[in-house]
């Protein structure tokens, strides 16, 4: 009998052996994702038949071009989507584990923290997908456990209306100035993860007296930082704060009147995150989406999209790159006060 170590049980996502031998596949199939007639995983996955994907990283252009390039690569599997804000489908996802209801197979936001709670209480299978080693360094672990992992990479920003701003503000700082009052939108840190990392890092910064400020120049405030970009196209404002820079390059290439700026004092780097759930009804076509977002057919997808490719060995769009833009990333053991009491500074100051 073939002996399989713990780390390559890990690897296959605890397939039953039958699965594992199907074939004939040697050794060497378990390192990486075998063509899909030959991949035990994609065998097992087809059996189920389907996936259910709750994801809040990403736009909805970028993740249906993910979900449909899945779906080709890996027919047989329907594979149901809902896009929605990070906070509005992990509030779902907690309701529907408080009622016993299980529906979702991979979860993907832009809060760490909701992993870390979904871990507390079980709630996470644990899965180690091949090809993960194409990451990039500094974000490969982000669970000793391998809970969860990096399924996106973010940039916040500025963005604006080309056509009726002349000089956009060059810094966070800048948007506190008295030209920019009434001009400005922005996502809620209370729906929004990529919006409540930009708190975060906000305040440290410049404390409070930023939202304080902030609040003052009466900004329209939307949930997603998605929404954003659909305020300028459409006309309301004229600048977005906390804004998705990759999400703006898309529809600045589509010809769409918007543009972006790295801030001066600091694009914010946030991760998008994902896990598997402990009780997916699907749970090895969820492993299988896992590894699939660290395919080179995913990087070519985000690269077309202006994100941060997810492999070390696919190049940005346009040839950008970590190295060129000034960034800060939140870190710390426990970010989950900072952005508790970053949302409730929020609503008390900005609204």
């Amino acid at each position: 009998m073939m002996e399989f170590s713990r780390r390559r049980l890990l690897q296959t996502g605890g397939l039953v052996g039958t699965a594992l031998v199907t074939g004939g596949l040697a050794g060497t199939a378990f390192s990486r994702i075998a063509s899909a007639a030959d991949d035990p995983l994609y065998a097992a996955a087809k059996k189920e038949g389907a996936l259910t994907l709750y994801w809040g990283s990403y736009e909805q252009q970028t993740m249906e071009a993910i979900r449909d390039a899945f779906k080709a690569k890996y027919p047989g599997i329907e594979v149901n989507l809902l896009r929605q804000a990070s906070q509005t489908v992990y509030t779902r996802l907690r309701m529907e584990l408080q009622s016993g209801v299980h529906e979702c197979d991979s979860l993907g936001t832009t809060n760490m923290l909701h992993y870390t709670e979904l871990k507390k209480i079980g709630a996470l299978a644990p899965f180690e997908p091949v090809d993960g080693v194409h990451i990039p360094d500094a974000f490969r672990t982000l669970d000793p456990d391998k809970m969860f992992h990096v399924g996106a990479i973010s940039l916040t920003s500025i963005n604006y209306a080309p056509g009726k701003v002349q000089s956009p503000p060059q810094s966070w700082q800048a948007l506190l100035e008295d030209q920019w009052q009434g001009k400005i939108t922005t996502g809620s840190p209370a729906f929004s993860g990529d919006v409540a990392n930009w708190v975060v890092a906000i305040r440290r910064k410049y404390g409070d007296d930023f939202l304080r400020a902030f609040g003052k120049q009466k900004p329209k405030v939307g949930q997603s930082n998605v929404d954003t970009v659909t305020d300028i196209l459409a006309g309301e404002r004229v600048v977005g704060s906390g804004a998705p820079f990759s999400y703006t390059l898309t529809q600045k290439a589509a010809g769409n009147p918007i543009d972006v700026v790295a801030p001066s004092d600091d694009a914010i780097l946030n991760l998008g995150v994902t896990g598997i759930l402990a009780k997916a009804p699907h749970p090895n076509a969820a492993r299988l989406f896992t590894n699939f977002l660290y395919s080179t057919e995913v990087s070519m997808i985000l690269q077309k999209n202006y994100w941060p490719t997810l492999r070390k060995d696919v190049p940005w769009a346009e040839g950008r790159s970590l190295d060129q833009l000034k960034w800060y990333r939140n870190t710390g053991d426990d970010l989950g006060p900072e952005v508790a009491e970053g949302i409730a500074k929020w609503k008390e100051l900005v609204r």
